[in-house]
């Protein structure tokens, strides 16, 4: 079994402030958190993809819709909560904030110990909707270990997942062999409430043959149902 990782949630501040970027990190590391810093906007994907966090917050010196447009990217990738920090936007620019895909704001000047608060609330949302709490399944040569968000494959290596790779795999181990629909994994890997479409999905089913299969352009493991679905190989 791969070692365990740390249970420390962990918060990605994506800020291309000089001043309050580092500012929020030290501010939470003192509240016994996990943070990681990304100042370049343009990296918030990878940096994501490495880190793997809990929640992400934003605190950008960027016009609006660029903001916005980073959002929506993310939000394509991922279930985590998301915290903007803006100035005073008008009711109509939040609600396109909340469109694009946030879960909290808070307008500045921001309160350091509302920012924990709301910080650890959300931290404590997410956790209890995780799929950490899963048992390790393994199908044929590959391993999945939920908790530690972590497979093993067959050339005996270690990937790490993100959270929807890892729902949309555990799901497929589930059911090796079977054909699942697009529908069926729409509904379990995003939930009942989230929107999420056909390309999403595929994006989702690129990343992870890339990671898992020995060829990406001709997978073994996650195979197309053509117009039907996906299917996990028995073997």
């Amino acid at each position: 079994m791969p070692e365990k990782l740390g249970s420390t949630p962990k918060v990605l501040i994506v800020s291309n402030r000089k001043t309050t970027g580092p500012l929020w990190v030290f501010s939470l590391q003192q509240q016994k958190l996990n943070v990681v810093l990304e100042p370049n906007p343009l990296n918030a994907i990878p940096r994501w993809e490495k880190e793997i966090p809990d929640l992400i917050i934003f605190d950008l010196s960027l016009p609006k819709d660029s903001i916005l447009e980073l959002i929506k990217s993310l939000r394509a990738e991922m279930l985590i909560p998301f915290l903007l920090l803006v100035p005073a936007w008008s009711e109509e620019d939040v609600l396109d904030a909340y469109q694009a895909g946030i879960d909290d704001y808070m307008f500045k000047p921001v309160s350091p110990s509302l920012l924990h608060t709301k910080v650890k609330a959300w931290l404590k949302r997410s956790a209890s909707i995780s799929i950490d709490v899963l048992n390790p399944i393994r199908v044929g040569t590959l391993q999945l270990f939920p908790s530690e968000k972590t497979m093993l494959v067959r050339n005996g290596g270690s990937v790490r997942l993100t959270n929807l790779e890892l729902r949309l795999l555990y799901y497929l181990m589930n059911r090796p062999g079977q054909i699942v629909t697009i529908a069926e994994l729409n509904q379990r890997v995003w939930g009942y409430n989230a929107e999420a479409d056909n390309t999403m999905l595929k994006n989702v089913v690129y990343r992870l043959r890339r990671k898992i299969e020995i060829d990406p352009a001709n997978p073994l493991i996650i195979q197309t149902v053509s117009g039907i679905g996906y299917r996990l190989a028995a073997e």
